[in-house]
């Protein structure tokens, strides 16, 4: 296809890249690494008015949503990890010790139409923030809160946040899993691990403290990201250490060391490399919940189940 059409049809239908996908997807290599992907992708919009969006889009994204749109699998083995995370329902209970089932927890209100609690800690009002959480937790009587996995979030939604992928709709929607305890909050590895990235992004509501492990089951690969850590649990770790199964090998970090968020743990799992896990999305799209189903699986079973 020829960026004059590509053009005429982004232009006179109104077309988004993810509705472009069927007609795209015969021009690119799509079994090629996803950032050759994105090259191809570029070469083809060059001159049109899809060109700047392309440059900025996250090519693991962009080559799933090309996949999606050819009618293969979005994610070479996407659906493996998915029928794993089923097969092992409950088997991270004890990701804080003694277990999740012993720790009365309560999902948090981080969505819907308003949020105080999200939206104080979005405005880095610690002290609201703190003071609206500690209540809501005292009033339902748990000590463990839960961010739902693929939770709409009213609170993304500066410019920031509109999709590059289609400019109609927001990135907007979690993707990965929350889980609120005190600062200290020690966690445990449920699966034997490499670490492929260890590092602290010390800028406000960022990561702070993160690490990314690697992990296997049967022949294949998955990825873990660790966010909202203390500065000590990513200092304690270099890329390819490997650490057992039942390690205690981090910690949950206070507002300073955490990105200023309430204290909490972002875990998200993803069935790509990134050659950058700090650029992997944390939030996206809810239109593509197929896509994020298949890149970054819902890790509530393994750990509710």
């Amino acid at each position: 296809m020829k960026p004059d059409a590509i053009e005429t049809l982004l232009r006179e239908k109104g077309m988004s890249l993810s509705a472009l996908g069927p007609l795209l997807a015969g021009e690119v290599d799509l079994s090629a690494p996803a950032n050759d992907v994105r090259a191809r992708l570029a070469e083809l919009t060059k001159g049109t008015s899809l060109q700047a969006r392309v440059e900025r889009m996250d090519p693991v994204v962009a080559q799933a949503l090309l996949r999606q749109g050819a009618g293969l699998e979005p994610v070479p083995g996407g659906a493996a990890l998915r029928n794993w995370i089923a097969a092992n329902a409950g088997a991270w209970h004890g990701i804080i010790a003694p277990s999740v089932r012993e720790i009365s927890s309560v999902e948090l209100e981080l969505g819907g139409a308003v949020s105080d609690i999200a939206a104080a800690s979005a405005a880095q009002d610690r002290t609201t923030a703190q003071r609206l959480y500690d209540a809501y937790m005292a009033r339902e009587g748990a000590r463990l809160g839960i961010g739902a996995w693929h939770e709409y979030r009213t609170v993304y939604s500066t410019d920031n946040y509109i999709s590059v992928f289609d400019p109609a709709v927001r990135r907007d929607h979690h993707l990965g899993l929350d889980l609120f305890c005190d600062a200290g909050t020690q966690l445990i590895l449920p699966l034997d691990g490499e670490v492929v990235d260890a590092r602290i992004v010390d800028v406000r509501l960022d990561y702070g403290g993160v690490l990314v492990l690697e992990h296997r089951f049967d022949d294949r690969k998955f990825w873990s990201l660790w966010g909202h850590l203390s500065f000590a649990s990513a200092r304690r770790w270099k890329p390819g250490d490997r650490i057992a199964a039942g390690t205690a090998f981090c910690e949950m970090g206070g507002f300073e060391e955490n990105g200023w968020w309430l204290p909490h743990l972002h875990l998200q799992l993803s069935a790509e490399k990134y050659p950058d896990f700090t650029m992997m999305p944390g939030v996206g799209e809810g239109a593509f919940l197929d896509i994020w189903d298949d890149l970054f699986p819902d890790p509530t079973p393994l750990i509710f189940g």
